[in-house]
C-alpha cells in the first residue's frame, strides 16, 4: 500500500469563488480526520477529479483532514473500508450493487466519472482479422483483473455483438505500465481493454488500434446502451447515517472540483496533481486529459437508468445479479449533490 497525504502532493492556495464558509455558518463535522482507499492506479483519467479535490485543497477547506492511500485495486479498496481501516473507498460505482448483494449497504456519494473510460483495442498486427467485436472470439484478451470492470466492459459488448463473452480466453496484465508492457512486449494478447494514460501510450507507440471507445458520449451509448456511472466516493451506510455533516462535506469538496474542472484548462488541470503523475511523459499525460476531459465535465447527479445500466452491464460476468432484488436508493443520494451545487457554481473561479 502507497499512502500520500493531502498535503504532500502540491502546495496550492486556493479559495473557492464564493468563499468557505465562516465557522459560525458551517455545520459541526462529525468527524474531521478521515482516511479515503484508493482502488487501482492513481495516474488513471478516471480519478481525476478526485486528485484535484484533495490537491486542491477542497477537502481541508470544507474542515477535513485526508490521508488518503493507494491500493493496488478497487477490491483491495473496498476490503478496507468494510474491514474499518478506511472511512471511504474510491472506486467503480458497481462495487455498491455487488455489496449490498453481500448484505452490505454503501452509497455513493458523488460519481464524478459519467463515461467509463474502458477501450478495447486490438493489436496492430491483428487489425485486419479483428474488425468487429464478434472476431474476438477465441482470441486472447489483456483485462485488469477478472471480474473487473475492463473484463465487464469487453464481455458485455460480445455479449450484444451476439458472441459468448465464454468464447474468449481473458489475462489478467493489471492497469497502467504493466497493460502497455503486456501488449508491447511478445505477441501473447490479441486484444486488450484498459484505461488511459495506458491506451494512449499504445496508440501513440504504434501498436494499437482501437476498437471501442467510451471515453466519449457515443462510446458509452454503444458500449452500455445509455448513461453510465464510472468512479466515485463511497461510504457505508452505517458511516453515513453516524456522520451526515461529515459526508457532506466530502461531497462538497468533489463537486467543487467538479464545478472548477468546467471550466480549468489543461494547464490548470496539470499544475493541479502532482507531478509525479505525468513527469514519465507529460505529452503523453496531456493528451489523455484533453480525451477524457469530457468524462468528468458534469454535476454528478444520478439517473435511475445510468445505475440500472451499470447493474445490466455487471450482471453479464455474473447472471445471479440479474434476479437481485437491488434497492438503488441505497446506493446514491443526489439531495447529498444537489446540496454541494447550492454552494458551489460553475463556473468557479480558478
Amino acid at each position: 500500500m502507497k499512502h500520500f497525504l493531502a498535503i504532500s502532493a502540491v502546495s496550492l492556495t486556493v479559495l473557492a469563488a464564493n468563499g468557505p464558509a465562516t465557522a459560525a455558518d458551517s455545520p459541526v463535522l462529525e468527524k474531521t480526520n478521515i482516511t479515503i482507499a484508493v482502488g487501482g492506479s492513481i495516474s488513471q483519467m478516471n480519478k481525476v477529479a478526485y486528485f484535484v479535490a484533495l490537491n486542491r485543497k477542497y477537502f481541508e477547506q470544507e474542515g477535513l483532514s485526508v490521508e488518503s492511500n493507494a491500493f493496488a485495486s478497487g477490491t483491495a479498496a473496498l476490503q478496507s473500508i468494510v474491514g474499518g481501516s478506511a472511512d471511504v473507498a474510491e472506486g467503480a460505482y458497481e462495487h455498491t450493487l455487488r455489496m449490498q448483494t453481500k448484505g452490505v449497504n454503501m452509497t455513493c456519494l458523488v460519481p464524478y466519472g459519467r463515461y467509463p473510460g474502458n477501450v478495447l483495442v486490438v493489436r496492430k498486427s491483428e487489425a485486419d482479422k479483428i474488425k468487429t467485436v464478434a472476431d474476438l472470439k477465441g482470441k486472447k484478451i489483456g483485462i485488469s483483473a477478472p471480474g473487473s470492470s475492463t473484463q465487464n466492459f469487453v464481455a458485455g459488448l460480445m455479449e450484444r455483438a451476439g458472441v459468448t463473452w465464454k468464447d474468449a480466453i481473458y489475462i489478467s496484465i493489471g492497469t497502467g505500465p504493466s497493460a502497455v508492457a503486456a501488449m508491447k512486449t511478445g505477441g501473447e494478447l490479441d486484444a486488450l481493454v484498459n484505461l488511459d494514460p495506458a491506451i494512449n501510450a499504445l496508440i501513440e507507440g504504434g501498436d494499437a488500434v482501437v476498437l471501442t471507445d467510451s471515453r466519449t458520449a457515443e462510446g458509452t451509448q454503444q458500449a452500455f446502451g445509455g448513461g453510465y456511472l464510472a468512479d466515485c466516493l463511497m461510504v457505508k451506510n452505517d458511516f453515513l447515517k453516524a456522520n451526515p455533516n461529515t459526508v457532506q462535506a466530502i461531497t462538497n469538496a468533489v463537486v467543487h472540483a467538479m464545478q472548477w474542472l468546467k471550466t480549468a484548462s489543461i494547464d490548470d488541470i496539470m499544475k493541479s496533481l502532482p507531478p509525479a503523475y505525468y513527469k514519465s511523459d507529460e505529452r503523453l499525460y496531456r493528451l489523455s486529459l484533453e480525451r477524457n476531459l469530457s468524462a468528468f465535465q458534469w454535476d454528478g447527479l444520478v439517473t435511475p437508468e445510468a445505475a440500472q445500466n451499470v447493474l445490466d452491464s455487471i450482471a453479464v460476468l455474473d447472471p445471479a445479479l440479474k434476479h437481485a432484488k437491488i434497492d438503488f436508493s441505497l446506493t446514491y443520494d443526489n439531495k447529498l449533490i444537489e446540496t454541494a451545487l447550492s454552494k458551489y457554481h460553475s463556473p468557479v473561479q480558478q
